[in-house]
């Protein structure tokens, strides 16, 4: 019941903000696009490593990159950098009515990337929350009929499927679609 209860409010207060959110809708292939913003789980230190590779192939893809990892844990894991271009989020990061409380959570929402790339599991729900509400062009996620509202491009893989297997058929995606 309690859980009924909470997704309603989540429900809710995500419609919300998202009215007063508004954004650009366009299809980007990964060519054409000049800067991407990537989500996933940073809880899991192999998530971490394997986003710092991608992160260096999309660089020498001359394009901009920002991430933004979630972590389940109270304070932030040992193997986890700050950078530039690392950010990381927790729970605690929003308030009450799901609003963001952290500035660099905030900046990614608003950042206007060509394309965010969310691969962050599904009952992660501030990363849902923050793909839902975030201005980018084009967002691609996971397949999961909860989050048919929020993305652009969802990709139907098991549930059981790796975060390096949905990185690889969203960029495989978004390389074949829109092509000139």
């Amino acid at each position: 019941m309690l859980k009924k209860v909470r997704k309603k409010y989540r429900k809710f207060f995500f419609n919300k903000q998202k009215k007063k959110n508004k954004r650009n809708k366009k299809v980007v292939n990964y060519f054409d696009a000049n800067s991407i913003g990537i989500i996933y789980d940073a809880s899991i230190e192999d998530n971490y490593n394997f986003i710092t590779e991608c992160v260096k192939k999309i660089q020498s893809d001359n394009k901009k990159v920002n991430t933004l990892g979630y972590i389940k844990h109270k304070k932030l894991p040992d193997y986890c950098f700050p950078k530039l271009i690392f950010g990381f989020f927790f729970a605690k990061d929003f308030k009450w009515n799901y609003k963001p409380k952290s500035n660099f959570v905030k900046e990614f929402i608003e950042s206007e990337y060509d394309i965010l790339i969310d691969l962050s599991p599904c009952e992660i729900y501030h990363a849902k929350h923050i793909a839902g509400l975030s201005k980018a062009k084009y967002k691609t996620g996971k397949l999961n009929n909860e989050y048919l509202h929020i993305y652009d491009l969802m990709i139907d893989i098991s549930d059981s499927s790796s975060i390096e297997e949905l990185y690889e058929n969203s960029l495989h995606y978004l390389k074949t679609i829109n092509k000139k």
